[in-house]
């Protein structure tokens, strides 16, 4: 037994003897706020979210950003993505944004076979026996009628027009040189941004991210439950405004959102205050009563938006399309202590993009 406890004591020892050895540090550079800017990047001007308007390649000042195609800036999405709340850091000043579509690389048509020309400049030409990648979508067959895909045996197949995947293109994708689209704007030292394209053919709009109010709790009472518990008082949102009256024209009115009570079943939880053509509203606390007793703490929320005019009178519910219907949005899951960003966008009356409301997390 003597011996256990010696052994023990010599383990613990050690034990606090490595954990008081040093602290444990990570391989990162501290941000330098006297020249430096932080940035999230959005597109949420009014172009379809189809893979004709991805962007593969997205260029800041100069660098390009691009993570295996797994990260490409979408329509209605922004980046650095894979994550809440991240920002890129920029020199402060002028920010450049270009966006790069990828290259379409086929296969053409030259004597008993076909030829690319890879990332490198070089033609390489497919003949019987060669190698080719195909996607199933590509719908090439074989002589019996097989759709092929992957890697397969070239045979005398049609390729003319299908796109080029070999193991050279999958490591490093093309991109076309002329970014479709370029703009810039200011960023000033120290602070954090979240910069929108609105339009492909306009510079971005920078807007200065407020900070996250602090989540307070609260005794609420919870549905089905006659025990009030303490929790969360609800979820942070703030709103965006890129909405277009037509296509090209901005909303000309202020936007006021309104989250349906749970309770009375009424659009009357006002967030935030108006907000105009490029604006935000602040960020506002939302109550929620959570979906059940022992669920996480989550629930649906619904919203809509009042149009306010100039004077700042309620001219009613917004409505949209060609049958001016009433305006009302939902997600199916919000969870308490959350921050979201919610985006007006689209066109209203219906001759463009429809009017969608996207959603990002934020923290």
């Amino acid at each position: 037994m003597k011996y256990i406890k010696y052994i023990t004591m010599g383990l613990l020892v050690g034990l606090f003897a490595a954990c008081s050895d040093k602290d444990v540090t990570y391989d990162m550079t501290q941000a330098d706020n006297s020249t430096k800017a932080f940035v999230q990047i959005f597109n949420m001007a009014p172009i379809a979210n189809s893979a004709a308007n991805y962007a593969y390649m997205v260029d800041i000042n100069g660098y390009q950003y691009q993570n295996n195609m797994a990260s490409m800036l979408l329509p209605r999405n922004g980046v650095p993505s894979g994550g809440t709340n991240l920002f890129f850091t920029v020199d402060a000043g002028t920010l450049s944004i270009k966006l790069h579509k990828k290259e379409n690389v086929t296969y053409v048509k030259e004597g008993n076979g076909y030829y690319y020309i890879d990332v490198y400049g070089v033609k390489n030409v497919i003949q019987n026996g060669t190698t080719i990648y195909l996607l199933e979508s590509d719908n090439v067959k074989d002589a019996q009628g097989n759709v092929l895909k992957d890697a397969v045996q070239y045979a005398g197949e049609n390729l003319d027009g299908k796109n080029v995947r070999d193991s050279l293109l999958n490591i490093k994708e093309r991109f076309v040189a002329e970014p479709y689209y370029s703009g810039s704007c200011q960023v000033a030292a120290g602070k954090r941004y979240h910069v929108f394209i609105y339009d492909m053919s306009k510079d971005p709009i920078a807007v200065e991210m407020d900070n996250i109010p602090a989540m307070p709790e609260v005794q609420r009472q919870n549905t089905g439950v006659e025990l009030p518990e303490p929790i969360g008082e609800g979820v942070i949102i703030k709103f965006y405004n890129f909405l277009y009256e037509s296509e090209g024209v901005p909303y000309p009115h202020k936007l006021q959102a309104y989250f349906k009570n749970q309770e009375t079943g009424v659009y009357d939880v006002k967030c935030g205050e108006p907000f105009g053509f490029g604006e935000a509203c602040k960020w506002s606390i939302v109550p929620l009563i959570k979906q059940a007793y022992n669920d996480l703490g989550r629930n649906r929320m619904d919203f809509n938006f009042h149009v306010i005019d100039a004077s700042g009178h309620d001219l009613g519910v917004l409505t949209y399309g060609t049958n001016n219907k009433e305006f009302t949005d939902y997600y199916s899951r919000y969870d308490i202590g959350r921050a979201y960003m919610m985006f007006a966008i689209g066109v209203r009356d219906g001759s463009g993009v429809t009017m969608v409301t996207p959603r990002w997390v934020s923290m």
